[in-house]
């Protein structure tokens, strides 16, 4: 009896996480791309970071940053993913 009730609280829980979405304390390219999705993606849809170059994403990310109520370590943190994937970004080992 205990194990079909404790299996429900423990899917009600893993429900109650991915719906808050990613934080700033998940490290590495995977967690920035978790916020970067399920922050943006709120009002509109996730674009791809390689839709646009370095200097578009400095220029949007700043405008965009209040709207969704990112704190400065999430919206750095975004930056930071959005700048690595931009169009215009060095390849991966490459000096910029």
């Amino acid at each position: 009896m205990r194990t079909p009730a404790l299996a429900v609280v423990a899917a009600a829980a893993a429900a109650a996480l991915a719906c808050a979405g990613a934080t700033a304390a998940e490290a590495g390219p995977a967690g920035a791309e978790r916020l970067y999705r399920s922050r943006c993606s709120s009002c509109h849809r996730a674009y791809a970071p390689s839709s646009r170059d370095r200097a578009k994403w400095a220029e949007l990310l700043p405008k965009m940053a209040p709207r969704a109520k990112l704190s400065a370590a999430e919206r750095d943190e975004i930056a930071e993913y959005l700048q690595a994937n931009a169009k215009d970004a060095p390849a991966p080992g490459a000096h910029p």
